[in-house]
């Protein structure tokens, strides 16, 4: 059993994980937002955080508009209790047809009812905008 405060590393994603990505790779904004409580505290890079769904759902609306799709593809994980580290090369499907493949990390923390309550996502995806 791993001591309740000591990370443990692994190449594949915990079941709430994959189950999270699969709805953001299909764009499936309904399924997503039931995976996050009310008050979910959301951050991407440098933006400022959202700090409700609405909020969530207008920003992730208009990134939306930009691509046709995702793919994510986790490198590395750690678990520790219920917070989640992962590593991941994300594909991104470009309205003008091109893909471009970008790496990113992100952190998650779930709440004792598995609601996720807390995400910050560390990516530069300037070059999605680049001509």
């Amino acid at each position: 059993m791993t001591p309740p405060h000591t990370a443990r590393h692994t190449d594949e994603p915990p079941g709430w994980v994959t189950d999270l990505y699969a709805c953001f790779d299909s764009l499936d904004m309904e399924a997503i937002l039931a995976r996050f409580s009310e008050d979910a505290r959301i951050r991407f890079g440098n933006a400022e955080p959202t700090v409700d769904l609405d909020a969530y759902r207008a920003t992730f609306d208009a990134f939306l508009g930009t691509i046709r799709g995702t793919a994510h593809r986790f490198t590395q994980v750690w678990e520790c209790g219920d917070s989640a580290v992962l590593l991941a090369e994300v594909e991104y499907s470009c309205q003008n047809g091109t893909v471009t493949c970008l790496p990113a990390a992100t952190k998650l923390h779930r709440r004792p009812d598995g609601l996720i309550d807390e995400m910050q996502v560390f990516a530069d995806v300037t070059p999605l905008f680049m001509p």
